[in-house]
């Protein structure tokens, strides 16, 4: 058999896929097997097919940072992130727990898929009669996504499939599952709800850790404790992160999701507008193998809004309650989240007072940690600025850039830490 009928044969072969059967619907892959398999065509209707796959390979390759031959690192990115049942048994509960009988199917599309990664889209070019074309075969893309875990296990998943053990190849990809997860969780780290489309990921283009927030060294080590028993026990608390403006509350969540995604930990930010649609949400994180937070920055309620009630319901008690693998964070400025008006304690129409009172005082207790940001004093707030500073290179003498933080503290928003960042990107961006 010629090679070229060996590579017709191998991408016939896709028609046979069980569980994979998605990648049938790919339109480069598609586009690729019909070159490959289909009728027979003109020269120019070739050419067209294979430059237009060509043209969609390449920015694919920019946006997703391949390193690689470009057709094989495209499949593997497929077979990534394919949602199907055996990926979604292996992110839920590990090989060891899945069906014999589904990993038996797993094994014998793997076999189909082995055959396919064997050919390149330079062996593609020369079966239409395009030479020339190995420069496709060492591609190196300079984008590289922040906390993906998929672009993070790309070059594992092409070892994987280029062993000839098949097992091998099987084990490390339900291994990735179980870590990574499929689907749009292994492309990103953090998420937002979108009412028209649903979950939507985020890029993360800086990604915060916790050595960029200087201070408040107890109250991360707590939010750290609390979320890393949820990991290794399921068994936490919901959080609420109370304090002033510009402390560092949304930023530490964003530093703990960085710190435990490659723990199968995501974050889902929902604004309070989108509250009604938790059910939508939770029902679906609920199917996953992934432990996530619902993030819900700056949390308050006027006195006449109700949705309170129904968010109360869903962390605690309800029929809707929460999933298991799911955790509840806010940030509020507000100590009560829900605002409560003197005339409110002297309302003498109100026979059960005391009751309305406690109505708006449980949405807190349903986060049983409340962890307090306070703004900083001025010592605490200068050794921010020291150490921002320090972190940015700047060498300032240091009675110079105290003075200058405290004349910036006065000019602009008070003594925090969101103040002290202000003031060093200042020194920055004037060459300082």
């Amino acid at each position: 058999m010629s090679k070229y009928e060996k590579m017709k044969s191998c991408f016939s072969g896709l028609e046979r896929l069980i569980l994979y059967r998605n990648l049938l619907e790919d339109k480069v892959l598609r586009s690729v097997n019909y070159l490959i398999t289909g009728r027979e065509e003109t020269s120019i209707e070739k050419n067209s097919t294979f430059f237009q796959i060509c043209h969609d390979l390449f920015l694919e390759a920019e946006e997703n940072g391949f390193q690689g031959e470009l057709l094989q690192n495209y499949i593997i990115k497929l077979l990534a992130l394919d949602e199907n049942p055996f990926s979604l048994a292996c992110e839920k509960a590990g090989l060891s727990q899945v069906n014999s009988a589904l990993s038996k199917a797993a094994l014998h599309d793997i076999r189909i898929l082995k055959g396919v990664l064997q050919f390149s889209l330079a062996d593609i070019a020369l079966y239409i009669g395009e030479r020339e074309f190995g420069f496709t075969e060492a591609y190196t893309s300079p984008t590289k996504k922040a906390h993906c875990p998929l672009s993070e296990n790309y070059s594992l998943l092409k070892q994987a499939f280029a062993a000839e053990d098949e097992e091998e190849t099987l084990e490390v990809l339900a291994d990735y599952y179980n870590t990574a997860g499929c689907g749009i969780f292994c492309q990103y780290s953090s998420f937002r709800w979108d009412s028209q489309t649903g979950i939507k990921g985020v890029n993360i283009n800086q990604p915060i850790s916790f050595n960029d927030l200087i201070g408040y060294e107890r109250q991360k080590e707590k939010l750290i404790e609390n979320t890393e028993a949820f990991l290794n026990t399921g068994i936490a608390n919901n959080v609420l992160l109370y304090g002033d403006s510009g402390t560092g509350k949304s930023s530490s969540i964003k530093a703990l999701v960085n710190k435990f995604y490659q723990r199968g930990l995501r974050l889902v930010e929902i604004t309070k507008d989108q509250i009604r649609k938790l059910p939508l949400l939770l029902d679906r994180l609920s199917k996953r193998g992934l432990y996530f937070i619902v993030f819900m920055d700056d949390l308050s309620f006027e006195d006449f809004e109700t949705d309170y009630k129904y968010l109360k319901a869903l962390m605690e008690g309800g029929i809707e309650g929460k999933p298991a693998n799911v955790l509840f964070y806010a940030t509020t400025n507000r100590k009560n989240i829900i605002k409560e008006r003197w005339e409110d304690r002297r309302d003498l129409s109100d026979v059960h007072q005391y009751d309305s009172q406690q109505e708006r005082l449980s949405l807190s207790e349903r986060f049983g940690i409340t962890i307090t940001f306070l703004s900083p004093d001025q010592e605490e707030y200068l050794e921010i600025v020291k150490g921002l500073a320090a972190r940015n290179n700047l060498y300032i003498p240091e009675d110079v850039l105290v003075e200058e933080a405290l004349k910036w503290e006065k000019w602009h928003h008070g003594r925090s830490g969101r103040t002290a960042k202000q003031f060093i990107d200042y020194l920055a961006g004037t060459g300082a």
